[in-house]
């Protein structure tokens, strides 16, 4: 059996720090894997990777103990059962606002009598003859509440049975409040929105997560309680790095 370390870190109350992989890169999956996160999400929703590529950034971060996961691009049976079939030990379903879409995503990741994923095969074999077994356990399934139409249902969807978290999607989330996005959550109505989705969590027990943009901010949602918290992704570390050098060089 291949054990969730990410799902067993969210039981146990700990938070489980991850970031997105936004390039379509392997190479790139590969670099990111060896620092330790604990998790790393391919991004299959807003980046122009293809399914083959995915599969290649899945074998890459299982060379390390980092936990492959993926945000699928719609909440579609067909598409979640390809990528669990590819191996992620995880989805992060986007646009979940109701309760009837959480047991959608749900359903789809679950083999039956749980659900209605087919059993067919796939890469997730190499996780061993037993993957079938167990995958109902320790695959994870994190819903997105990011529109603000979810923030008003947060405690009757993290409730739904097999949802394993929640996540924050701040940028969707402010737009959906007709607001400029902003990952940092600077405008007041949004910040009591995200606290909003913070408190329903705590109060039917189901962690949630947040996407971040830098160390600091993550450290803060971490002590105010959220657990599967993103900084940043791949692309955005690239780019800080790359500006905070250029910004040092002498061009004259």
């Amino acid at each position: 059996m291949k054990k969730n370390t990410v799902k067993e870190k969210l039981r146990a109350g700990k938070p489980a720090l991850g970031t997105w992989l936004s390039l379509a890169s392997p190479l790139a999956a590969e670099y990111m894997a060896q620092l330790g996160f604990d998790w790393l999400v391919v991004d299959t929703e807003h980046s122009p990777i293809g399914f083959e590529t995915t599969i290649q950034c899945f074998q890459a971060i299982c060379t390390t103990p980092t936990m492959p996961l993926a945000r699928v691009a719609w909440n579609d049976p067909a598409l979640i059962k390809r990528l669990l079939d590819g191996g992620a030990m995880g989805l992060v379903v986007p646009m979940v606002n109701s309760v009837e879409e959480a047991q959608r995503a749900v359903a789809a990741m679950k083999f039956p009598p749980k659900g209605i994923r087919s059993s067919g095969g796939g890469r997730c074999v190499v996780y061993g003859s037993d993957y079938f077994n167990w995958a109902n356990d320790e695959v994870a399934v994190i819903v997105q509440i990011e529109h603000i139409e979810a923030v008003k249902r947060a405690r009757e969807i993290l409730s739904v049975p097999g949802v394993d978290a929640g996540y924050i999607g701040p940028n969707d989330l402010a737009v959906s409040m007709g607001l400029p996005p902003d990952g940092f959550v600077t405008h007041p109505d949004h910040a009591a929105a995200v606290m909003e989705v913070l408190k329903a969590a705590k109060e039917v027990g189901t962690p949630i997560g947040i996407h971040t943009f830098s160390a600091e901010h993550a450290n803060m949602r971490v002590e105010q309680g959220f657990q599967f918290v993103a900084v940043g992704s791949e692309a955005n570390f690239m780019r800080q790095a790359a500006m905070a050098a250029l910004k040092q060089l002498k061009r004259e």
